[in-house]
């Protein structure tokens, strides 16, 4: 078991691009009367994500800052709101809600995905009750929105990071 908290201490200081392949439970709309909730799972292979630490300020706002910069917009306009769930642990990408980790990221580009049904892979469109996805927000204006995702650290299948890759993951404070 590859302790996560260590092997990103250990490997990033600021920020730094990484490779991850997921695999997440989808809650599907219907409630329990939707036959397959609680029984599909969204595997991604190469989502590229980076990761930053916040030890001297804040990675989420000075991307979107630069962006708002560089579209030619007022930087000062864009004001950071606080977190809606979880408390970030200090100097770290890792969020912690309810007595679970997760690991905190700026989506660049999203890996190849498939759906499975209880282990056995199915077509997206033949599952019914897949969420939509949310309308974007503002942050501030800017065209080029910076991507926040935050994925339950035991939904990491493997981790790319300085040139090696790591499987079984697990967070220990």
């Amino acid at each position: 078991m590859t302790n996560i908290r260590t092997l990103i201490a250990e490997n990033v200081n600021g920020s730094t691009f990484i490779g991850m392949d997921t695999e997440t439970d989808v809650k599907l709309t219907g409630g329990k009367k939707n036959p397959l909730q609680g029984q599909v799972t969204k595997r991604t292979i190469g989502n590229s994500v980076m990761i930053f630490q916040n030890k001297n300020s804040n990675g989420y706002k000075n991307m979107i800052e630069r962006r708002l910069e560089k579209e030619g917009k007022d930087p000062s306009s864009f004001t950071l709101g606080q977190r809606t769930w979880g408390t970030r642990l200090a100097n770290t990408p890792f969020v912690e809600h309810k007595g679970q980790y997760y690991l905190e990221v700026i989506f660049l580009k999203g890996g190849t995905s498939t759906y499975l049904v209880d282990g056995v892979e199915i077509k997206k469109e033949d599952i019914t009750g897949l969420p939509t996805t949310p309308p974007p927000s503002q942050q501030g204006g800017l065209d080029n929105k910076v991507i926040i995702r935050t994925f339950k650290v035991e939904s990491i299948t493997q981790m790319k990071i300085a040139k090696q890759s790591y499987t079984n993951l697990a967070y220990t404070p």
